[in-house]
Parts: structure tokens; C-alpha cells; sequence
């Protein structure tokens, strides 16, 4: 793969300065930082704190008055387009912004051939994210032990992944999953699960995967079946979450919560719906005192 050299363009009055130098250093673990353009209109006191900030990361900054709604938008947008254009150095682009609207930018970049990457806040809406071959949260930027522990389907993401490159060979290269990942997920990172790396987060995922083959260069996983030898559950729960397009959803029980794939229903899958009271088995965990990590156990045999 071409070294990606970066043209980074930030919406200024939607981007914080705090987070700027740090936004930076995360470019540039992925390429060059060749161009460095703040949008904004300079004129406003509330831009006052990135005058320091600019100065000391050699950045430009880009003066758009409030002639019109979302004047400094348009701005970054006509630039961005110009440079894909004209600037045969940048073959790659990382727009720091969460406002929805540069989807269609990004979306733009992507189909140029070029590498889009995207730094925001969690709030950004989907489309965006979605556009971007990478997008970083602004929370994963700061330290982990800082990292707010976020409550996510984690494991039905992974688990989808292992799948898709289970198709071409298993067991499976961990570098292939990483990769299946961000395209699943563009704003998948470890950090967000407080892991430094994807190795870490699978072994952590010990009651998912198995790791059958780690060297310095090199990881294999596989998944890991479920052992019936060791007894299970009859338990009843309400569905809380059902995702028919990815078909996964998590059950909710006096137990805790347990994630379910389509393939372990005993009934239409055109029946489930969120709320409904369903039957269940689920394995049980040998000892008490386990630790679980935040972990979702399993549902199979999910009935009415």
C-alpha cells in the first residue's frame, strides 16, 4: 500500500482546539501530514482559543465570515473538492468535524480513489462514519484509563467479522479480522473497549475465541464452540434488542443480558420483536468467582 500523505481540514467552529494536538498525532500514526487547514470565522471571540494552538502545530488558518448558514462548511467543502483534483501529493484526507453534512464529502473522496478519514465526537450520525474508511472518536484520543467504559455490541461485531473471513479460511489471521472490522465498522477501534490493541481485545474475548497460533508477526483465532458438557440453563427473558438486517439481537434477564444470532432461534425469526418473552438455554459458567470482563454470554434454543 502507497504511504498516505494527509490533508487534514477541520471544521473550527464545530472541532474543540483541546483536542487539535492530539488529533494530529493520530493522523499521523496512519501517514504524512502534509496540509493542515482550520476552517472558521476568525473574527468571533469564541475562536479566540485556537490562536496558540494553530500557531504551534504550523497550522492555516482559513478566514470564512458568517456570510450565510454554514459559510465555513461550504468553505472546507470547495477546498477539499480542489484538492482531490488538483494536488496529485494528497491521496488521502481526514475531515475532523461531527456534523453529518460532510457525508456526502467524504462519500465524494472515497469514490476518487482516495483514503478518507474522518475524527469526531460519538454523537456523529451514522452516514458519516459510514463513509469514511476510518473514523476515530475524539474520547479514544485521550489516555485509556480515561476512556469512559461504553456499553456496545462489541462482541456481535466480532463475531460477524470472524465469520466473513472465515468464508475464505480458518482459522483466521487476526490482520484479515482487523481489516474486515473497519470495513464493518469504520469507527471500530480497541481503544474504545479499553484495549490497546485488537490482540488484546480478543483475549480478553477468551469465552468467544481461542487463539491457536501467536507468534511476533503473526496471530490465528478461531471461534470458540460452545461446551454443552458442562450443563446449562432453562431461563425466560425479554428481548431488548433485535437487529434483523445484521440478525443478532441480546435478551435481558434477572441473570443479565445474553446475545443471541438468528441461527439459534427455534421458532420465525419474523416472530421476534423487541419486548417479546422468550424461552431460552443458557451454558453455565464453571465457577463463581469468574471474572466477566463485561462479557455476554450466549442464548441458543431461543423458543416462545
Amino acid at each position: 500500500m502507497n504511504k498516505l500523505n494527509f490533508a487534514v481540514l477541520v471544521d473550527g467552529e464545530n472541532a474543540s482546539h483541546n483536542d487539535y494536538a492530539l488529533i494530529l498525532e493520530e493522523v499521523e500514526k496512519h501517514g504524512l501530514v502534509a496540509i493542515k487547514w482550520v476552517y472558521a470565522d476568525w473574527t468571533s471571540p469564541q475562536q479566540s482559543g485556537w490562536m496558540n494552538i494553530l500557531r504551534n502545530t504550523a497550522s492555516s488558518p482559513k478566514q470564512q465570515f458568517h456570510y450565510g448558514k454554514d459559510a465555513a462548511d461550504h468553505a472546507l467543502v470547495m477546498d477539499a473538492i480542489e484538492l482531490i483534483n488538483k494536488n496529485s501529493r494528497i491521496n488521502a484526507v481526514c475531515i475532523v468535524s461531527s456534523d453529518g453534512g460532510f457525508y456526502s464529502l467524504a462519500q465524494r473522496i472515497r469514490e476518487h480513489g482516495l483514503h478518507v478519514m474522518a475524527i469526531g465526537q460519538e454523537k456523529t450520525p451514522e452516514r458519516f462514519r459510514k463513509a469514511c474508511h476510518n473514523f476515530v472518536y475524539t474520547t479514544n484520543l485521550l489516555a485509556p484509563e480515561e476512556v469512559l467504559e461504553k456499553e456496545d455490541d462489541i462482541d456481535s461485531l466480532l463475531i460477524a467479522a470472524y465469520k466473513k473471513c472465515a468464508q475464505v479460511n480458518e482459522p483466521v489471521y487476526l490482520g484479515d479480522m482487523g481489516t474486515m472490522l473497519k470495513i464493518l465498522d469504520s469507527s471500530f477501534d480497541p481503544r474504545t473497549y479499553q484495549c490497546t490493541s485488537l490482540k488484546k481485545l480478543i483475549k480478553d474475548k477468551d469465552d468467544i475465541f481461542n487463539i491457536v497460533d501467536e507468534q511476533i508477526d503473526r496471530c490465528f483465532i478461531e471461534l470458540k464452540k460452545k461446551d454443552l458438557t458442562s450443563g446449562y440453563k432453562l431461563l425466560q427473558g425479554k428481548v431488548r434488542k433485535w437487529e434483523r438486517l445484521k440478525q443478532f439481537g441480546f435478551i435481558d434477564t434477572a441473570k443479565g443480558s445474553f446475545h443471541f444470532n438468528s441461527n439459534e432461534l427455534q421458532m420465525n425469526e419474523k416472530d421476534i420483536a423487541v419486548g417479546l418473552i422468550v424461552n431460552f438455554k443458557a451454558v453455565v459458567e464453571q465457577g463463581t468467582n469468574k471474572k466477566s470482563n463485561n462479557k455476554c454470554p450466549s442464548a441458543f434454543d431461543i423458543s416462545l
